[in-house]
This record gives C-alpha cells, sequence and structure tokens, in this order.
C-alpha cells in the first residue's frame, strides 16, 4: 500500500531543499564557517539518532499480551528503524558531500565541480535538517502511545510487563 501523503511530503521537502541548494550555494562556497557548522551539526546529530535507534530497537520495550501483537509490533519497529536509517545515511552524505568538496577544493577552489558538490550538500543537508525537525513530535507520539498502552492493559486487569 502506497503512502500518497508521505511521497507527497518528501516530493515538497525534496523541492523546497533542492532549490535552496542551488540558490544557497554562493553563500558557503568557500566558506570554512558554515562547511564547519554543517559538520559539526550532522555529526552530532548522526551519534544523537543512533543512539534513538538502539532505543527504539530495544524489544522489550515492545511486549505485548500475545505473539500475533508482538509480530505486529516488530513489523511497525521495523518500519521506524528503517526511516530511521536513512536519516542516518543522509547524514553521512552530508558528511561525505563536505568531505569531498573539500578535497575537490584544494585543487580547483573555483572549478564548477565545487560549486556543483557545494550545491549538492546544501540540498541534502536541508533535507536532512527538515526531516530531523520531524524526529522530536515521532518520539513523543511513539512515547505517548505506549504509554496509551499501560493505561490500557492497567484499566483491563492485565499486570504490566
Amino acid at each position: 500500500e502506497v503512502d500518497w501523503s508521505r511521497i507527497g511530503l518528501f516530493a515538497a521537502i525534496a523541492a523546497v531543499s533542492a532549490a535552496i541548494g542551488w540558490y544557497g550555494q554562493p553563500f558557503v562556497h568557500g566558506n570554512d564557517e558554515a562547511r564547519g557548522v554543517i559538520v559539526n551539526v550532522f555529526s552530532i546529530l548522526a551519534g544523537f539518532l543512533i543512539t534513538v535507534m538502539t532505543l527504539l530497537g530495544e524489544p522489550g520495550l515492545y511486549r505485548g499480551r500475545t505473539w500475533r501483537s508482538d509480530a505486529v509490533k516488530r513489523s511497525n519497529v521495523y518500519q521506524r528503524l528503517v526511516r530511521h536509517k536513512w536519516l542516518f545515511i543522509f547524514y553521512l552524505i552530508v558528511l561525505a558531500l563536505v568531505f569531498l568538496t573539500s578535497i575537490v577544493a584544494k585543487r580547483e577552489p573555483d572549478g564548477r565541480l565545487v560549486a556543483c558538490l557545494e550545491a549538492l550538500y546544501l540540498g541534502f543537508a536541508t533535507l536532512a535538517f527538515i526531516y530531523s525537525l520531524m524526529l522530536p513530535s515521532r518520539l513523543l507520539n511513539l512515547q505517548l502511545a505506549r504509554f496509551d498502552e499501560l493505561v490500557d492493559s492497567r484499566r483491563n486487569g492485565q499486570k504490566p510487563e
């Protein structure tokens, strides 16, 4: 089943990111401070996201009442982890493009390739950053769902695990 709202959201974010990468490239060209900020921010975000993925993947947090509910929860957790994995890959792509840009810029500081790489890493950085802004609300919703499940199990007279 195709989730068209997610595809539409991704397309909109990708279009905004491409525009920012294209039109924002002159602002990062030769700007070591901007490059340093991007590297620092995405290095920190990558570390944070690995921690989140580790915590979300902990099977003990998803014990259901039956093995069938555990199987459904596993599928949901898997899909969340795949989305987080792609966000982590975007972080690494940003870092790799910044690294590649700095290497190429040493050889040809004002070449067309450098400008393309700068636009590319700025676009990917924008895409990853926008998706990172959505992460706290998704984590909040996940925690609230766990809490609601605990309340429901106690309401139904079952002992929480």
